[in-house]
């Protein structure tokens, strides 16, 4: 076939810019979805592996058609286009169907064949991605002459496709919504086939075949995930949600639990008839954390957390006369109380208890009501090959921040009940005892380990539980008494209360002369979060990264070594996607080195802060899906809006420099006022919530989005040859930035990544003040897409020219 140089003077029809909406949206829309199936075979933290993929495979696109157009270019653009598109849908048809097939156990070591397990699933994800990027580019290559029009439709695409997938994920699971994406991205691919009609057969086809697909998936087992522990046994349900992926099985004929799987956490489902009396303690094997239920006062009992009902029997049968429950997942409710109701006793729908649906946090904040017991056991535990990746990821439920709302909850005389392993991933245990002193310390009480009593004891799993009792008053001798003597009772040991015993563990908390002593001497990091740092679980420090974890944990992954498997993956990608493909062009086109670090600089900055911003709404928004999707779209659509102005300015080096420092100032305030803006609006409405989340980054993304296309203008001006340097520059930076960002977050918090972002602004900033500009003002293109916009001089280099697409998710460095 001959060469066809695209037609880049020429206005794409409406068809065309709907097809690019629709890729774009699809890509955006896949990328959340293999964040909620990675949370469901894997962990929480690949959130940053999701955004990483996605900017490989869309970035590797734009490399490939600079440095090989004429591999693209041998049909007509819209002919391509379908053609790109096509493959695009069928990767998404045929890749969930790969992906639910791997193994990602790794049986408490990391092992080859978990690496090559993982390395295939990220190649496997990666290739539709790439197939996007090549159609995008394909597209805005083609039709610079419009490139405004395009552009806004790509961003506007993207952004709606990451806000739109959060219902469907309610609807259908993670695979099976992958498949429907496929056949959506083939209805695309029919619009850009236009009148062609082998081209439109194809797209049609595959359509039609992704639809049958789709029912095929949600009615079989055809992209059904592995159970992590009954892989053989039926489930009695099976719920998808865009927070978890929830498995109820019904306990055997010799069970005295049925069990529920949310995830890779579980928790026992206890069995009651109504009408009988309640299940206690010793029926539901909760020795220590039975014990501050048991103790008046205990009429009005918050859980959080309602898991598989274990708690709220345990309330009811200690003599609470009402149960509130915050559950955050409404399938949890669904699956213990209807799936599994004939034999749970549908614990959520009691008549003495009464369940609100969302986050604990948000809800409580919200409410004035005051207990007098706030129960937490084991939430966000219970997991077993799992727990080492919780190190991995945020949990806000266990911060100062967090204990100091239960505190402000309680009613006169009440107490705080929190129980966790004793030796799990670490000292969970003890980690709660020093967090509960600190937040009792920063209430300015003297003497808090008047006011804390920890109680060691045992459970069906064969762990060791530890429950930290706590209370705004100083334990009574009355209330000590009565406690000892329900811990004899039930066969507990009293580990750390007011004038002893002290026992294990606790004895060196007891003999420290601080809190901050004890946790800088001891072995591992059992230091109180913080809403900045709320990794609970990550128990190494770094300067302990070089030596295993210790001995005596029932998970003893080093978190540290999964963060680095995962980026070496990462990098080895990155290199071959643009690493390579650039290292094969001749020397003469390479630009200076000081000239691409600007690009560096802006990606490693953009994907550092996004990293951040992600996390810091996680607790504002309830959960990591909806943090994603809801700042994916707000950064999409307002970083499209500041590239489109970008083009309106006069002087652009003026309209980048005052961008630039809009953007530092406002990641530099983001630094330290987001948090307690947000921790006070956290009692509004959810709905509000996700508008004022669009509306404090909105003004970020405007500035922000100003950068990629006025860089590129200026570089494209002073280097012509250097543009796809600068694409792969961004790219790397970009990619690995995500990973960097989590890595900075676990040891120094989000507030030093957001400064980090600010640094890397700042260079930025430095580079466009004191840099080389060309001599001229750059002439503006068509809507500030982010192609050079060099008129005449330039139009001979537009064919050949990587370009920023929303389908890369906010993609490299805007």
């Amino acid at each position: 076939m001959g060469y066809h140089r695209p037609a880049m003077d020429s206005r794409p029809p409406f068809r065309v810019l709907i097809g690019v909406g629709l890729v774009a949206g699809c890509a955006l829309a896949q990328q959340v979805l293999l964040t909620r199936m990675f949370s469901a075979v894997l962990f929480y933290h690949f959130t940053f592996l999701a955004i990483s993929l996605a900017l490989l495979g869309t970035g590797a696109g734009g490399i490939a058609i600079y440095l090989w157009p004429r591999l693209f270019d041998r049909r007509p653009l819209e002919q391509s286009l379908a053609r790109w598109t096509a493959l695009f849908a069928v990767l998404l048809i045929v890749t969930p169907s790969l992906l639910v097939r791997l193994n990602y156990s790794y049986n408490n070591s990391i092992t080859l064949k978990f690496v090559l397990n993982f390395g295939l699933a990220c190649v496997l994800a990666l290739l539709p991605f790439l197939c996007a990027g090549v159609a995008i580019t394909l597209a805005i290559r083609g039709y610079t002459a419009s490139i405004g029009r395009l552009y806004a439709f790509d961003l506007a695409g993207a952004g709606i496709g990451a806000l739109a997938i959060v219902p469907v994920m309610w609807i259908v699971s993670a695979p099976t919504g992958m498949v429907a994406l496929g056949a959506l991205a083939a209805v695309a691919a029919v619009l850009f086939a236009g009148s062609y009609l082998p081209s439109r057969r194809v797209a049609a086809g595959i359509t039609a075949g992704g639809c049958a697909v789709v029912a095929i998936s949600a009615t079989t087992g055809l992209n059904s995930l592995a159970s992590p522990y009954f892989p053989n046994v039926k489930p009695a349900a099976v719920e998808w949600s865009p927070l978890n992926r929830v498995i109820g099985y019904a306990p055997t004929a010799a069970a005295a639990f049925g069990y529920l799987f949310y995830d890779r956490v579980y928790a026992p489902v206890p069995q009651y008839h109504p009408g009988q009396p309640y299940p206690d303690y010793q029926q539901l094997l909760t020795s220590s954390q039975s014990v501050g239920l048991t103790t008046p006062p205990n009429g009005h009992v918050l859980v959080i957390g309602g898991g598989g009902g274990r708690d709220i029997y345990d309330a009811l049968s200690s003599g609470a006369r009402r149960v509130d429950v915050i559950e955050l997942n409404s399938a949890i409710r669904d699956v213990v109380d209807r799936s599994l109701g004939s034999f749970s006793g549908a614990p959520y729908s009691l008549p003495a208890v009464h369940t609100v649906i969302g986050d604990g946090r948000a809800i409580l904040a919200a409410q004035s009501t005051r207990y007098d017991k706030i129960h937490i056991g084991f939430t966000d535990t219970l997991s077993g090959s799992s727990a080492d990746a919780f190190a991995l990821s945020e949990n806000n439920l266990y911060t100062v921040e967090a204990f100091e709302e239960y505190y402000d909850h309680l009613a006169p005389g009440g107490m705080l009940n929190v129980t966790r392993p004793y030796h799990l991933v670490g000292d969970e245990a003890l980690k709660v005892t020093v967090l509960t002193l600190q937040s009792l310390q920063q209430r300015g009480i003297p003497h808090p380990e008047n006011n804390v009593v920890v109680i060691l004891g045992h459970d069906q799993f064969g762990g060791i539980p530890g429950t930290v009792l706590s209370q705004l008053q100083p334990f009574s001798p009355a209330q000590l008494a009565q406690i000892r003597t329900l811990a004899a009772q039930r066969g507990d040991t009293i580990a750390f209360a007011p004038s002893g015993p002290y026992e294990r563990e606790w004895v060196g908390l007891h003999q420290s002369s601080s809190l901050q002593a004890f946790c800088g001497s001891y072995r591992l990091d059992v230091c109180a979060p913080t809403d900045d740092k709320p990794f609970f679980f990550n128990m190494k420090r770094l300067t302990d990264i070089a030596k295993p974890m210790p001995a005596g944990y029932s998970y003893t992954i080093d978190p540290f070594l999964l963060l680095g498997v995962t980026v070496g993956i990462l990098v080895l990608l990155t290199l071959l996607a643009f690493g390579l493909p650039l290292g094969l062009t001749r020397g003469r086109d390479r630009p200076p080195q000081s000239s691409l670090l600007y690009f560096a600089a802006i990606g490693l900055g953009f994907l550092t802060l996004e990293i951040a911003l992600i996390q810091r709404f996680v607790l504002f928004l309830g959960f990591p899906t909806y943090a994603l999707s809801v700042v994916l779209f707000s950064l999409l659509i307002f970083t499209g809006l500041g590239a489109l102005l970008s083009s309106r300015w006069r002087s652009p080096r003026r309209a980048l420099a005052i961008a630039l420092g809009l953007t530092c100032g406002l990641i530099g305030l983001s630094a330290y006022l987001l948090q307690p803006l947000l921790r006070h609006l956290i009692t509004i409405p959810f709905s509000a919530r996700v508008v004022v989340t669009i509306a404090l980054l909105a003004p970020v993304g405007v500035v922000l989005g100003m950068a990629m296309p006025i860089g590129l203008r200026r570089l494209s001006a002073l280097h012509p040859a250097g543009v796809a340097w600068a694409w792969g520059i961004n790219g790397i930076t970009s990619v690995l930035g995500s990973a960097l960002g989590v890595f900075v977050a676990i040891n120094w918090g989000y507030a030093v990544t957001t400064l980090l972002a600010l640094a890397c602004y700042l260079v930025a900033l430095a580079h466009v003040v004191v840099g080389r500009w060309p001599e001229s003002d750059l002439a503006p293109v068509d809507g500030g897409g982010e192609g050079p916009g060099e008129g005449r001089r330039l139009s001979r280099l537009r064919p050949r020219l990587p370009v920023a697409s929303g389908a890369t998710a906010s993609s490299t460095g805007n």
